[in-house]
């Protein structure tokens, strides 16, 4: 692969951003011109068979049509693009990421969480297709007026969700400037949700795991009261866990959703059960679970180029170090992180067949573990664990806007849809890692800077 100047394709493509971060308000007063994209296979995130040659009608921000070419009409005096060959789906979301915890995306020092920084991650996201992102439970307050702004219209980047602050006991690792909650009773458990529920979080997120053992888990009767008190402030729960006994448990009282795999053991009939009876979903975070160890492999997608082309080069550095390598490969959990890998992967197979509801996320944006990149990594992962390349794509498209209360009006390319997706130079269908080959990047009906505008060729 040959590239430009890294710094200065990046310092070129802030520019652009920090551009469309302050202008997307900026459409006109008369009715926009109607864009039509003709001849592309279209995957619409419904879970449909794909169309082949299609036609897309965009007008402002959205989508007017879509179809297979003869039963959709061009409009007059719309431009015409003709995107033979290519491929378009919809743009990625996210349902569980992290923002300013990192500043390069291998950092962990205090001072990482200002909205500068959220800015930039934000905008990672959506260079590497992602245009919605959801923040799961270790941010700061800032988080809610860069939410405000971009539902104003002036700030721009990757579509905002967040939890705000999470609620944990755990006491193992933590990071710089850790505003969790950690409530220790019951009544502090509702007392913390109370002043949560003010600043109306999108969902409330909590841990309920001890870390393989080296921390101490949050006590059934606190988060119970976590879940109630949510719920009468109608705020729906997802819970990080691991053990199949959480799992149970936390299904008794009421949870929403789950933000990891179950990685201990097999899933059993009562979860499959209970799980698609209620409608909870399972966010899968593959990715989350292969990083704990890949980096003393010495992975094979660190020479992968679209991962190459989007990160400072020093994080880069970081993660294939000797020592960090050593580092990971002297971990005595080592052993624990493959097979809960392993685990993960035959439960979300099973929940899947059984017909759960499985969403898409990722863990990202958590140090060493790099957003925008990381979500196609997951796609990949879901496929080895035995999804169709059009299952994962639904998970991270169709069922993420729907699990988000958006399923009419964004996440798949149907009429009346956000105009969010991506141009692929080849079929994902055929093999899912061609969702790296990225042509282009859409978003609200226009094209924004992508990370395959800093590549030259390998894409």
């Amino acid at each position: 692969m040959k590239t430009i100047n890294r710094s200065f394709a990046w310092s070129i493509l802030g520019l652009f951003l920090s551009v469309h971060a302050i202008s997307p308000r900026a459409a006109a007063q008369a009715k926009p011109r109607q864009i039509v994209l003709k001849g592309a296979r279209l995957i619409d995130g419904t879970g449909r068979p794909a169309i082949e040659s299609s036609v897309i009608v965009l007008e402002g921000d959205h989508v007017v049509a879509a179809g297979k070419a003869g039963t959709v009409s061009i409009p007059k005096d719309a431009e015409v693009r003709d995107v033979s060959g290519k491929t378009i789906m919809p743009a990625l979301i996210n349902l569980h990421g992290h923002l300013g915890l990192s500043s390069n995306g291998a950092d962990n020092v205090a001072g990482n969480y200002t909205q500068e920084n959220v800015l930039k991650q934000l905008n990672k996201y959506l260079s590497y297709g992602v245009a919605t992102v959801t923040s799961l439970g270790q941010d700061e307050d800032e988080i809610y007026k860069i939410r405000d702004a971009q539902h104003a219209g002036t700030l721009g980047g990757a579509r905002l969700y967040t939890a705000g602050r999470g609620f944990l006991e755990y006491t193992g690792k933590t990071y710089p400037n850790d505003h969790r909650y950690r409530p220790q009773t019951p009544d502090e458990a509702r007392a913390d949700v109370r002043e949560l529920a003010p600043h109306h979080p999108d969902f409330l997120k909590m841990w309920v795991d001890d870390g393989l053992g080296h921390g101490v888990k949050i006590k059934p009767e606190v988060y119970q009261a976590i879940i109630d008190e949510a719920h009468k402030q109608h705020i729906r729960v997802f819970a990080h866990e691991f053990y199949l006994n959480d799992a149970k448990a936390l299904l008794a009282t009421g949870l929403d959703g789950f933000a990891h795999s179950i990685r201990d053991q097999p899933v059993d009939q009562d979860v499959m059960q209970t799980m698609k009876a209620r409608g909870v979903f399972l966010i899968p975070t593959l990715v989350r679970d292969e990083v704990l160890f890949a980096y003393a492999d010495n992975l094979k997608w660190l020479d992968d180029p679209f991962f190459q082309a989007g990160y400072d080069p020093a994080a880069i550095a970081f993660v294939r170090s000797p020592q960090n390598v050593e580092k990971g490969r002297k971990d005595p959990d080592i052993a624990k992180y493959r097979a809960g890998l392993e685990m993960a992967k035959k439960n979300l197979k099973t929940l899947s067949d059984a017909g759960v509801k499985i969403a898409f996320g990722t863990d990202s944006g958590i140090p060493t573990r790099f957003p925008g990149y990381f979500e196609h990594r997951e796609l990949q992962l879901m496929v080895e664990a035995g999804l169709t390349p059009m299952q994962a794509i639904v998970a991270a498209t169709g069922t993420n806007a729907e699990i988000l209360g958006g399923a009419k009006t964004f996440g798949t390319l149907q009429p009346g849809r956000r105009a969010d997706f991506l141009v692929l130079d080849a079929n994902p269908l055929d093999d899912i890692h061609n969702t790296e080959k990225l042509a282009a990047v859409w978003q609200s009906g226009k094209i924004v800077p992508s990370v395959s505008a800093i590549t030259m060729s390998g894409n």
